[in-house]
């Protein structure tokens, strides 16, 4: 009997891998093989000049590297759209992978839009991740925009619907929290909610009120500046936040149905495609924690690593030079003095969430992705789930490529067509070693 199924995938590690549909096995007998091996196409993307195209990559911005952060769209006919953080262009190649030319976004301003592109409405209209001010633009491949919509709170994730609507997942924040995930019309920017969920977050209780917020240093200065340093123990196991203002509700499209995945609450939530709740289930990864004795002895690393001013995650915000004889002489001595007395709040074990993102394969499966145990490491459990709500678990497997350094990241991973389009950094490339890449999935 043919099952509904979707997949979740839930990594040991941040390793991400490609589906292949119309090959001789199926991507469940595929994962069974414990090694899946992703194969660089070796005819795609051929004869570019990569350190023209990605010359960002060693872009900088107070002292932290961010044009390593790439944007991959694929749109329907395999042609990929990159997009470059904090750069106001875009780079479009065909479906063989060459390049074709950059495109801006013309505002009609002298100031052009630096937003990445989020997706692809249909075959000639891309969308933008929302701006500060929850706009979405959507433009044409030259880069003209056709309409701007308007969302009321903060917007990470963005899905295409059917009927030109759009799957919006995103947050309001203050002393009293909400998760959102809305439909949203194209045309009309009518929004409907189907997924809603409030919550409380101290830090902003606390610090409207004036109050000392534990982990987190504030501090106005001369200028009229304001440093803002959070130091949660548990921030420095993965590289999003731990705390719940910082666990995303994700979504999927997965056989013309919704699928809300909620690390806060720990269930999966299936809606029709008009947002009507058709099923609700517990996820069953088994939770894990962070210990007390763990989170101090991250806690002793940071203090030793802000007094050596070598902790990359332990940053003010923008508007501070680590190097300046303010941050040493004044800001530095008075973090240590807050982060040593925080070390005392830490009496209970910290839950960390279940799954950290998913990303959908192209066999309609989902990848739940755990937060890694391991610096590097590839292992990861499968999980199937059917109508009647059981996963369904399979042995260990790994990933495996030989000729690249995998990074795992949702926005510049896309399957398409069995494929898995992707920007990685090829081992022992001279120049940049940035490449657009399209991977094969193999079992052997």
């Amino acid at each position: 009997m043919k099952k509904n199924a979707f997949i979740g995938i839930v990594f040991m590690t941040a390793i991400l891998f490609f589906s292949g549909k119309g090959y001789s096995q199926s991507l469940l007998d595929i994962y069974k093989n414990g090694a899946v091996k992703l194969v660089p196409e070796t005819n795609y993307a051929q004869n570019n000049d990569w350190n023209q195209v990605f010359r960002s990559y060693y872009d900088k911005m107070y002292d932290t590297y961010v044009g390593k952060r790439k944007y991959v769209t694929v749109l329907s006919d395999g042609s990929v759209v990159v997009s470059h953080s904090y750069e106001d262009y875009y780079t479009l190649f065909d479906k063989d992978g060459k390049f074709v030319r950059e495109f801006s976004i013309n505002t009609g301003k002298s100031k052009k839009l630096t937003k990445p592109i989020a997706g692809a409405l249909n075959d000639k209209i891309l969308y933008t991740k929302a701006d500060n001010l929850g706009k979405i633009h959507f433009i044409d491949l030259q880069g003209n925009i056709k309409k701007i919509v308007n969302i009321k709170y903060s917007v990470y994730d963005i899905l295409p619907l059917p009927g030109d609507r759009l799957l919006v997942t995103g947050f309001v924040v203050g002393k009293k929290c909400r998760d959102i995930v809305s439909i949203v019309d194209y045309n009309t920017g009518d929004q409907k909610v189907i997924y809603s969920y409030w919550w409380e977050d101290g830090r902003y209780s606390a610090s409207s009120a004036g109050e000392d917020v534990p982990f987190f240093y504030r501090k106005k200065l001369e200028n009229g500046s304001e440093v803002m340093i959070g130091y949660h123990p548990a921030d420095a196991v993965m590289s999003v936040g731990l705390r719940q203002s910082s666990i995303k509700v994700r979504v999927a499209i997965v056989k013309q149905k919704i699928v809300v995945a909620a690390p806060s609450v720990n269930q999966v939530i299936t809606y029709d495609l008009n947002g009507v709740e058709l099923n609700r289930m517990s996820i069953p990864f088994g939770k894990k924690e962070l210990s007390v004795e763990e989170q101090k002895e991250i806690m002793r690393k940071q203090i030793e690593d802000v007094k050596k001013n070598t902790n990359p995650s332990i940053v003010p915000n923008v508007s501070m030079n680590v190097e300046s004889e303010e941050y040493k002489k004044v800001i530095m001595p008075e973090l240590v003095k807050k982060m040593e007395k925080d070390m005392a709040l830490i009496t209970e074990p910290v839950n960390l969430p279940v799954f950290t993102t998913i990303i959908k394969d192209s066999e309609d499966n989902l990848l739940f992705f755990e937060i890694p145990e391991t610096k590097g490491g590839n292992k990861f459990n499968v999980y199937v789930y059917e109508d009647k709500g059981e996963f369904m678990s399979f042995r260990h497997c790994s990933f495996v490529c030989d000729e690249y350094d995998l990074v795992i990241n949702a926005d510049r991973m896309v399957f398409h067509n069995g494929f898995l389009y992707s920007v990685q950094d090829k081992k022992g490339a001279k120049g940049i070693p940035m490449r657009l890449v399209k991977f094969r999935l193999s079992g052997k």
